[in-house]
């Protein structure tokens, strides 16, 4: 399962926090399924 670390819109702060562009401050390991606004994208892959 994708995680919020794994969206474009995700920018971390520090290893245990960061910030959505859309939803605003949240963990990276919160599972996307529970994307309050469903607006998940992958990242590219490197």
């Amino acid at each position: 399962m994708p995680t919020c670390k794994d969206c474009i819109s995700y920018e971390a702060r520090t290893a245990d926090k960061g910030e959505c562009r859309i939803n605003g401050e949240t963990t990276p390991d919160r599972e996307t399924d529970r994307c309050p606004s469903r607006t998940f994208i992958p990242k590219p892959a490197k």
